[in-house]
């Protein structure tokens, strides 16, 4: 039985959430073979996402929304590409636009479709230790979980703080300060991963 809040708009949304997933998955498949060659020819795929001129950072920044909703896409393996591509501080730059409308796309559409539904998805108890996390600390929750990723999952943090009272506003500041550090990092990770590995590049690494 339909719960009465899982309404017309919210099964909308749904349904476009799983249109657009579907067709990332079609694509990646459909591509298989230029995503293996990103990995053996990283210099290739430089050359060919700059040969779109201004619309390789749109191009960039909407693969990284895309990422926010196929997991198999890892976030830090972009931040690194864009720094490889564009360089520290527009790698950077480019990350943060992405990562945070990715972040604040989640955000809404859990707090559209509610409990009930990410239940199903995301075990209870999960979802109870981000209660206690974001009711114990406040605002400042989420900065302090987009600072350490490794121990706090991008969208599941995005989807615990959908599900809770923190004002949007509140949401985007804290996120977006709590994402500078690590993309900086892993974009100049990138930025010298063009010009050769280096003790430089593994100390950035480290």
């Amino acid at each position: 039985m339909i719960s009465p809040k899982f309404n017309f708009s919210n099964k909308l949304i749904l349904s476009l959430f799983l249109i657009f997933i579907l067709a990332v998955a079609a694509l990646a498949f459909i591509y298989q073979e230029q995503l293996k060659l990103a990995y053996k020819s990283p210099e290739t795929v430089k050359e060919y996402i700059v040969g779109f001129g201004v619309f390789a950072p749109i191009l960039f920044i909407l693969l990284y929304v895309a990422q926010a909703f196929v997991l198999f896409i890892p976030s830090s393996l972009l931040t690194i590409s864009g720094g490889y591509i564009f360089g520290v501080a527009l790698g950077t730059v480019f990350s943060l636009i992405g990562v945070t409308i990715g972040s604040v796309i989640v955000f809404l559409i859990a707090r559209k479709l509610g409990r009930p539904f990410f239940r199903k998805i995301i075990s209870k108890k999960e979802l109870e230790h981000f209660d206690v996390f974001f009711k114990k600390r406040g605002d400042i929750s989420i900065l302090l979980a987009r600072s350490i990723p490794m121990l706090f999952p991008l969208d599941v943090v995005s989807i615990a703080a959908g599900l809770t009272q923190i004002n949007v506003r509140h949401y985007i500041i804290f996120s977006i300060l709590g994402f500078i550090p690590n993309l900086f990092i892993l974009a100049l990770f990138g930025e010298r991963l063009s010009q050769g590995i280096n003790p430089a590049t593994i100390a950035v690494l480290g």
